[in-house]
C-alpha cells in the first residue's frame, strides 16, 4: 500500500454533543464523496484511493484522516488530491448557498445527498462550525480555496437548497392527466420513436424524453396549423421515473392544444 504524510483534518467546533449517528453519517458521506473525487482525478484503479482514521483527537471532534492507496499506480501527490477535493467541497457548498451561479458543471443527485451529509452535525447546532483543511508534514495549507470552513446557518441553508434541488421524489410510474407540455424537439413522422423530447414545467425544468402510446397521439401534435414549438399542449401522460427524477413521459392523449395568438 501506498502513503505519504498529508492529511486531511476535519474539525467539527460544537457547542452541543453531536450524536454518534450523525457523525458517523457525515464521515461516511465524506469517505464516499473522497472515493468519488479521486476516481474523476484520475486514479488508474477505481476505488483504489480511501481515507482512514490516523487520530481522533478530544475536546470539539478534530479528526486527521489519510488517504492510502491499495495500489502503487497512483500518480498524484495526496496533496494534490487532498487539496482538490477541499476545493471541490467548497465548491458544492457554494453552490446550494447560491453563491455560484455559473458553475462548470451541475451537481450530480449523489453529490447533492453527500453535501447535505457531510454537514449534517453542524446544522444541527447553529453555534458549531466545521473546517476542513489540508496539513503536510504538520504544516497548514493555506491557499484561501482549499479551506472549507461553514458554520451551523450556512450548513442549514445548504441542507435546504439540496432538498430544492433534488425536488419531490416521484414513483416510478405515475399517471398524470392535463398536464401542459412544450415541445423542445419533435421528428416530423408519426411512426417515430425516438428523438422526441418535451418540457412539462410542474414535474420539472428540463426536457424529457417522449414516448407516444400511439401514432395518433403523437399526429395531433405535429398535424397543428401553427409551427408545433409555438404551441402548448395539455396532455394526458405517464411519468416513468428512475432515482424519483422523471426519464419517459409516455404521452397517452392530447386534450387541448393552445396555440399562439395571432
Amino acid at each position: 500500500m501506498d502513503r505519504d504524510d498529508s492529511v486531511l483534518r476535519i474539525e467539527f467546533n460544537n457547542t452541543k454533543p453531536i450524536e454518534l449517528f450523525d457523525l458517523t453519517l457525515s464521515f461516511m458521506a465524506l469517505a464516499e464523496s473522497f472515493k468519488d473525487f479521486a476516481n474523476r482525478a484520475g486514479d488508474p484503479r477505481p476505488d483504489n484511493l480511501r481515507l482512514y482514521v490516523k487520530e481522533i483527537r478530544s475536546s470539539s471532534v478534530i479528526a486527521d484522516l489519510i488517504a492510502i492507496a491499495e495500489q502503487s499506480q497512483w500518480l498524484l501527490e495526496h496533496a494534490e488530491v487532498f487539496g482538490g477535493f477541499v476545493a471541490n467541497t467548497n465548491d458544492l457548498a457554494n453552490y446550494f448557498l447560491g453563491n455560484n451561479s455559473k458553475p462548470k458543471e451541475e451537481p450530480s443527485q449523489r453529490q447533492a445527498k453527500q453535501i447535505a451529509q457531510i454537514v449534517e452535525p453542524v446544522a444541527k447546532d447553529f453555534g458549531s462550525q466545521m473546517n476542513m483543511n489540508v496539513t503536510e508534514g504538520g504544516i497548514v495549507h493555506i491557499h484561501h480555496h482549499q479551506h472549507f470552513m461553514i458554520n451551523g446557518m450556512e450548513a442549514n441553508a445548504v441542507q435546504n437548497g439540496v432538498t430544492r434541488f433534488l425536488g419531490p421524489q416521484l414513483p416510478a410510474s405515475k399517471m398524470m392527466p392535463d398536464q401542459l407540455l412544450v415541445l423542445e424537439q419533435v421528428k416530423n413522422d408519426a411512426t417515430s420513436k425516438t428523438g422526441d423530447r418535451g418540457i412539462i414545467e410542474t414535474i420539472s425544468s428540463k426536457p424529457v424524453k417522449l414516448q407516444f402510446s400511439s401514432e395518433q397521439a403523437k399526429r395531433a401534435i405535429l398535424g397543428v396549423h401553427h409551427n408545433p414549438f409555438e404551441c402548448v399542449f395539455q396532455v394526458n401522460v405517464e411519468v416513468r421515473s428512475t432515482g424519483g427524477r422523471p426519464a419517459i413521459y409516455r404521452i397517452l392523449d392530447v386534450t387541448e392544444i393552445i396555440e399562439p395568438e395571432a
